[in-house]
């Protein structure tokens, strides 16, 4: 088996059982700009197939290796939505959230003789099938360990290997402000994106880890 790749993609999984994105924790923007005397906020509305899909947040993700969690939420903010890191001035960061883990699940690469093993998964994309349905329909574990086969946002084929040296998940929101409403460009993870007035964000169906957070970051804001 090849060595583990130490990055953020992947799960964290809670003493509680609950799985939370990003090894290495998660990060992401809110981000407010003033309009006509009322401030928006930059809300994102999560694709089915991502964790609590279906929900309204912000953008976000797993925290790199190397990255801070402000450079995390900026750069996930620009990949999710399209909006400069130049546009957007930080004002301060909180953690809103953590929990106990009993292990992360880092991702090892298949090696040349370990292929095989995933023909049920590239059988079935050969056949049309897309990667992440072929992964779902067709389960594959590893004979000898039983760790799973995943793969990555860019199509890698890896097992998940459980690491208990990691303690503690974190999630940490970064506040900043955009001189104005900035345009928007919604990826696959996203089923739309909108600026809308922060009264109204508690009236849309929000991930309950937002729900929890949302009155103290408007405190924050002096809302």
């Amino acid at each position: 088996m090849s060595e583990q790749v130490i990055h953020g993609d992947g799960w964290a999984v809670g003493s509680d059982g609950v799985r939370r994105w990003g090894t290495l924790g998660a990060a992401g923007l809110f981000l407010t700009t003033v309009e006509n005397g009322v401030t928006l906020l930059l809300v994102q509305h999560r694709a089915m197939w991502t964790n609590f899909g279906g929900t309204w947040g912000i953008p976000g993700g797993a925290v790199d290796i190397g990255e801070s969690a402000t450079e995390a939420a900026l750069r996930e903010t620009q990949e999710e939505t399209g909006v400069d890191p130049a546009d957007v001035t930080v004002t301060t960061s909180a953690v809103t959230s953590r929990a106990a883990l009993e292990h992360v699940l880092r991702r090892v690469p298949l090696e040349d003789a370990e292929l095989p093993l995933a023909a049920p998964v590239t059988d079935a994309v050969a056949s049309g099938l897309r990667l992440f349905d072929a992964l779902r329909e067709n389960p594959v574990t590893h004979p000898d360990t039983g760790h799973r086969l995943v793969a990555t946002i860019d199509g890698q084929l890896c097992w998940e290997v459980p690491d208990p040296t990691v303690e503690e998940w974190t999630y940490t929101t970064v506040l900043g402000t955009a001189s104005h409403t900035l345009e928007l460009t919604p990826t696959a993870e996203s089923t739309d994106l909108a600026w809308c007035p922060i009264d109204e964000v508690a009236e849309l169906r929000l991930l309950p880890a937002f729900r929890e957070a949302l009155p103290g970051l408007r405190e924050m804001l002096g809302e």
